[in-house]
């Protein structure tokens, strides 16, 4: 055996490590090196380890064949920590079983055994798949090989991520894809991991332009809805004014050019600006941004998120004191000018047909503000 000539005190070390973990091999004389063989369910692992400072774990780093990576690459905090936390080779080879153990405990999927020809023939295809996309893309990859999320790093240096689950009967069946993009793309119906990956990446680079536009409205602007922007949104609704919004969705293919535009607000304030639109048109120039056009076209200031805080500009509805409600936004705005007060419609509807003085003709009910008490009328909410 090999630590028959080892020293006195790593010879009785290594037999001791023997002992503990019967399935150890001390692959050198200097005891640098170790392989620990271990089932994680029904798959045997190789687990090996570089330990310069020996017996001392100080140093000491952990790695091990595909499939070890693979069972391991979700625990990579943990197995960092256990090495961190170790001070002995010992207690590190301990804090690796127990990692082992908890890996094979929460999948208990592991501990089926399923070694058909169809079932290794379709992880060799996936994991082919997975070779082409290439590795460095692979940010999570689930042990059963059904789930893979891959990623990408953009010119902005921003991290985008997709996620792909292999069917039951793959290949037979195309691949189902979860992303953040825009609800007008669709991923391709295809097995080829590559090909949707592939036309995803370009998908990302050409909506840039676009997220890039919008971070500035973002950035810049009180952002009504959505609430908290993402990739997947094209549009944005910006205060404009007390009780005025302005709704906008941008062209992904001309995301510099004049967006779509619709005034949410009492008729009297939103007027002139749908006037000073239909005039100024011709002043919006796609080499400015977004945010510079849209002030010249309108003739206003947008409040700055620095000079003003969203509860100045009285966005809440007047009734339930809240902004959104379900998907329910305050679109119902008293008309009287000095008043403009914006309400969800299903709480105006309900707040006129309480009055002891309303008057409902077919689908719409007839009452006074509840602000200025100006003569209001609003349909039925739609169920």
């Amino acid at each position: 055996m090999m630590f028959r000539t080892l020293n006195n005190d790593k010879s009785s070390l290594v037999a001791h490590l023997y002992s503990l973990f019967p399935t150890l091999v001390v692959q050198n004389q200097s005891c640098t090196k170790l392989s620990l063989l271990r089932s994680v369910g029904c798959y045997p692992l190789i687990v090996k380890l570089v330990c310069p400072n020996f017996p001392s774990s100080k140093g000491s780093c952990v790695y091990g064949d595909e499939e070890t990576l693979f069972m391991l690459k979700n625990s990579q905090e943990s197995l960092n920590a256990a090495t961190e936390s170790s001070t002995t080779v010992e207690e590190l080879l301990h804090k690796l079983s127990d990692l082992l153990l908890e890996v094979e405990q929460t999948n208990p999927k592991l501990c089926v055994a399923d070694h058909s020809v169809e079932v290794l023939n379709v992880s060799s295809q996936i994991l082919t798949e997975l070779e082409t996309v290439g590795w460095e893309n692979v940010s999570l990859m689930s042990p059963d090989l059904t789930t893979v999320h891959l990623s990408y790093v953009d010119e902005r240096d921003t991290t985008h991520t997709i996620q792909i689950l292999f069917p039951p009967n793959y290949p037979s069946s195309p691949l189902a894809v979860s992303h953040q993009l825009p609800d007008c793309w669709e991923a391709p119906l295809t097995t080829s991991l590559s090909q949707t990956y592939n036309t995803w990446v370009e998908a990302v680079t050409f909506y840039l332009p676009c997220w890039s536009a919008l971070h500035d409205l973002d950035r810049l602007c009180w952002v009504l809805d959505p609430d908290r922007p993402g990739t997947q949104h094209l549009y944005r609704r910006l205060v404009v004014a007390t009780s005025v919004s302005l709704h906008l969705v941008l062209d992904p293919s001309s995301p510099l050019a004049l967006p779509s535009l619709r005034f949410l607000g009492a008729d009297q304030r939103i007027s002139p600006l749908r006037e000073s639109l239909a005039t100024n048109m011709d002043l919006w120039e796609e080499e400015d941004p977004l945010l510079t056009n849209l002030e010249r076209v309108l003739g206003v200031e947008f409040p700055s998120r620095t000079d003003s805080t969203k509860d100045e500009w009285s966005v809440e509805c007047g009734i339930c004191y809240s902004y959104r409600l379900g998907e329910q936004l305050p679109t119902k705005n008293c008309d009287d000018p000095r008043c403009c007060q914006p309400f969800h419609s299903s709480c105006l509807y309900e707040w006129l047909v309480s009055l002891p003085g309303c008057r409902t003709t077919l689908n719409m009910v007839h009452g006074e503000c509840p602000y200025c008490s100006r003569p209001l009328q609003c349909s039925r909410p739609t169920e």
